[in-house]
């Protein structure tokens, strides 16, 4: 083994001591267990530790709607479904109907000619959860075919298999879960893959529970790639999406409305989020819901 590899495995299991470590004294908490924009239970882009329904029944389900808005030049339109099977499988899917690009192209008469080009991508995922409350720990997967729709060979199929450890403590005497998610995104038929390896951070934040109990979630995530591969805003082609400069910092409030008794059996969430903060060419606004029922 290279000194390269030992290296990213020394890093690896570092992080992952010092997220274990913490919580073998941490006392779990209640988190509102919403989705990510691609329909895996998770924060704003990134998946979680934990499937959406883990403690009634054989079966549940997430219906999910989000809005992404910003000047870049429209608005996507995300639905998403989130399957919870045996209380520990969890299947997602998110269609992500983004704005047509026009993008500029060379015809048979070697012209230059500007074609609006269908830029919607099936959002796919499998979660399989390997251990209860803290801390809580999946295995996962996204498979992302991006340019759905598109005639001019701009597809392509990107997929990401992925580590997540999810943990209950206190930030600032504050009820909180913390996320650390590791994983690799490979591609077919299009990009070339690398050497990248895929990274993300967040926290979830109970605040002022003293006034509202569970309901207001402050949510922050930080990722070196988004919730798809081509996440909106891009210019269509691959590398083009908002985490490919720099990472994207998302932010933002989850507000969790089961906690008022009437709707307690049920799960019903409304997203706020700034999302992309740092880069002026993706920052844009994200408003979402979030319904779900285990019958």
């Amino acid at each position: 083994m290279g000194i390269f590899k030992k290296l990213i495995l020394g890093f690896v299991f570092f992080i992952i001591s010092l997220v274990y470590i913490p919580c073998i004294a941490a006392e779990a908490v209640s988190q509102v267990r919403g989705q990510s924009i691609n329909g895996s239970t998770g924060l704003y882009s990134i998946p979680s530790g934990r499937i959406g329904w883990e403690d009634k029944g054989n079966f549940a389900m997430d219906l999910g709607y989000r809005a992404i808005i910003n000047n870049y030049g429209g608005i996507a339109h995300i639905p998403a479904v989130t399957l919870s099977l045996f209380n520990w499988v969890e299947i997602s899917s998110a269609y992500d109907i983004q704005p047509k690009i026009d993008f500029i192209s060379i015809n048979e008469d070697n012209e230059e000619i500007i074609e609006a080009q269908n830029n919607e991508d099936l959002l796919l995922g499998i979660k399989i959860k390997l251990t209860n409350n803290n801390p809580a720990v999946a295995l996962g997967s996204n498979f992302q075919l991006i340019n759905l729709t598109n005639k001019n060979d701009y597809d392509y199929v990107a997929y990401q298999p992925y580590f997540a450890i999810t943990y209950a403590g206190n930030f600032l005497n504050t009820k909180s879960e913390t996320s650390v998610v590791f994983g690799k995104t490979f591609y077919t038929h299009g990009p070339v893959n690398n050497s990248d390896i895929d990274f993300g951070m967040g926290l979830d934040i109970i605040i002022f529970d003293d006034v509202f109990g569970d309901a207001v979630h402050w949510l922050i995530d930080f990722a070196n790639f988004s919730y798809s591969d081509n996440a909106w805003s891009n210019e269509l082609v691959h590398g083009t999406g908002a985490a490919w400069y720099r990472g994207a910092l998302n932010t933002g409030l989850r507000i969790n409305l089961a906690a008022i008794p009437v709707l307690s059996n049920f799960k019903f969430i409304i997203d706020l989020f700034f999302n992309d903060l740092f880069d002026s060419g993706g920052r844009s606004f994200t408003i979402g819901t979030v319904f779900g029922v285990s019958p």
